[in-house]
């Protein structure tokens, strides 16, 4: 295996250069209450290295593709999405001579309706943009500086200035801080601009959402050396902020956070922080507080020596709450957590991604089209992706929603705010206005089956409404003009 590092990347964590070289013995028989079938494995390239991974329908066509960050050879690699959740051979695109992407995130930079996909090289000190073609395929790779001591290692899309435009925020461990491209007219990004997270932070990982329900998207930051989740508030005239932290735990040492996650796990409205610790194995949970603050970290333990890396949420078994699933590269193993009432996680569950394989990172979407989420993760050690299609038996929340003729947004279009009407049968507890990213830019209070939301301030574009009852999810788009 190719060495990841060399001396310009001195100050990345030994944790994680560690785990980056572990390849030990593959999980075991799977554990009982296991609702994901064994892995697939699809190649990314003689020698690629995977170690990020993003989804969404690259081409139009319907189906969730995959996209990886092929860190050894400088490539972003797409596999689009097949018939029955199966995919096809990878395509590669170059993302600079010299390269080392770390991370990929996906979206429509440039408004054009077709996803683009960004990726921060740290050696080259940029990040590299390449916009989706609407034939399929992508164009000419552009890249844009992060500053001659930068180091940017982790990327997040969302709209931070409110100008209809998707900006681009990175994790970067060697300014400490976070760097911010602000999107442009036709997909171009600004000179960038680094937000401290604090002094010797060493700023690792990175997540968008509105944490203090202003509708404004504030920065969430993992940092190595301080173990701490860094929030930074987004302010009403642009910018942030500065930094407040909060300790992932000091019991048996600092903890090392490696990916960082936001979701409402225990069903109050509010975001919450959900992290992977790397040296001790465990995942931090870091429940959201009015105004933006988080409570004292809880922790739950995964398996001795498995260097869990990546991580996403997302409802797996159909119990309407959020579930966490992590990559383990120590011991070749993806693991799921599910949700338990008041924002607590089961012990994990273990899934073989194969001897040898390595995984870094993982993301969850539904590649078959039962409206259940599969698992997907970046195996480096492998060079492939392995795909877990979700063989659980329970009914997706899908069939137990309304349909779209007894739901009503009037208007839609809407200007300044819209009224909800529901079926008498449908009563919603929650309800959560979500842009094209899936980021929460509105909470409004479900009342009943007749109530309003209000849209004014918001960037025009497609909105997506929530509505969470017990079990039953609604979901509704309506466009903001």
């Amino acid at each position: 295996m190719e060495q990841f590092f060399t001396s310009t990347t001195n100050r990345f964590s030994n944790y994680r250069r560690g785990a980056l070289l572990l390849a030990l013995v593959a999980v075991g028989p799977a554990a009982w209450g296991q609702i994901f079938g064994p892995v697939s494995l699809y190649p990314t390239g003689a020698g690629s290295q995977p170690v990020g991974v993003a989804m969404g329908d690259m081409n139009g066509d319907g189906r969730p593709d995959i996209v990886t960050a092929n860190y050894a050879i400088g490539t972003a690699g797409v596999l689009l999405g097949q018939a029955g959740g199966s995919f096809a051979s990878v395509s590669t695109y170059s993302t600079g001579a010299g390269g080392r992407p770390w991370k990929v995130a996906v979206g429509d930079v440039n408004g054009d309706g077709v996803l683009d996909i960004v990726m921060p090289n740290m050696i080259l000190r940029n990040v590299g943009v390449l916009l989706g073609q609407p034939g399929g395929g992508f164009g000419p790779l552009s890249s844009y500086s992060t500053g001659p001591t930068s180091h940017p290692n982790d990327v997040a899309l969302g709209d931070v200035n409110a100008d209809g435009r998707l900006d681009i925020v990175l994790a970067d461990d060697l300014t400490d801080g976070v760097d911010v491209l602000l999107g442009q007219a036709g997909g171009g990004f600004a000179a960038v601009s680094t937000y401290t997270t604090g002094p010797d932070s060493n700023a690792s990982c990175v997540a968008l959402g509105d944490v203090d329900d202003d509708g404004r998207l504030d920065i969430v930051v993992g940092n190595n050396n301080s173990g701490a989740a860094a929030v930074l508030l987004a302010q009403p005239g642009g910018g942030f902020f500065a930094v407040s932290r909060y300790s992932m735990g000091s019991i048996g040492g600092v903890k090392v956070p490696n990916s960082i996650a936001l979701g409402d796990v225990n069903g109050d409205n509010r975001s919450d922080i959900v992290a992977s610790i790397i040296n001790m194995g465990e995942t931090a949970v870091l429940l959201g507080q009015a105004g933006g603050s988080f409570a004292t970290v809880n922790t739950y333990p995964a398996v001795s020596g498995s260097y869990p890396l990546g991580i996403a949420l997302g409802d797996v078994n159909g119990d309407g709450r959020l579930d966490i699933v992590l990559a383990h590269s120590g011991n070749d193993a993806a693991s799921v957590l599910m949700g338990q009432a008041g924002g607590s996680f089961a012990a994990p569950v273990l899934y073989s991604t194969g001897a040898g394989s390595v995984p870094h990172d993982i993301a969850l979407a539904d590649v078959n089209g039962d409206g259940r989420l599969d698992m997907i993760t970046a195996n480096s050690g492998s060079n492939t992706v392995g795909v877990f299609l979700n063989t659980g038996t329970f009914t997706p929340l899908a069939t137990t929603r309304p349909t779209a003729a007894e739901v009503s947004l009037a208007p839609n279009p809407a200007h300044e705010a819209f009224t909800v009407q529901l079926p008498a049968s449908f009563q919603p507890t929650q309800a959560a206005l979500l842009n094209a990213l899936g980021q929460v830019v509105r909470r409004p209070a479900a009342a009943g089956a007749h109530f309003q939301v209000e849209t004014a301030g918001l960037t025009p574009g497609v909105y997506t409404l929530r509505l969470y009852s017990g079990e039953a999810v609604l979901a509704k788009r309506v466009a903001v003009q």
